[in-house]
């Protein structure tokens, strides 16, 4: 993988779990890893609907990953993260966890109100 330059995450900012989630790794600084809310512009390459739908990254090459190849590309990234990164990457733990992620994210919580506005 190519490590000169952050990864952009595109993540459903409106899930507090994915809030809390992508901050923790971005606490490590945006020369990391840099976010991205999937709920607001995006560029023409990311689809909102998918972006929802399971975390994206694009690598510093350019190349978008989806689902778990997602989160190993920031683990592997993030100091401290990189044995689970190692560990989840060989393909007979990553499908399964993958098709596992896919599954429970559409259940994830989502803020009914945003910055003190609600859509009713």
């Amino acid at each position: 993988m190519d490590t000169n330059g952050p990864l952009i995450a595109y993540y459903d900012a409106q899930c507090p779990i994915c809030r809390h989630e992508m901050a923790h790794y971005a606490c490590h600084g945006d020369h990391i890893i840099r976010l991205h809310d999937a709920n607001g512009d995006l560029p023409g390459d990311v689809d909102r609907k998918a972006a929802l739908a399971s975390l994206h990254v694009r690598l510093p090459d350019g190349r978008l990953v989806d689902g778990w190849p997602a989160f190993i590309a920031i683990w592997e990234r993030v100091p401290g993260w990189g044995l689970l990164a190692w560990l989840t990457r060989p393909a007979p733990i990553r499908i399964p966890l993958d098709m596992l992620y896919r599954w429970l994210a559409p259940m994830r919580p989502r803020d009914r109100c945003r910055d003190g506005v609600c859509k009713t």
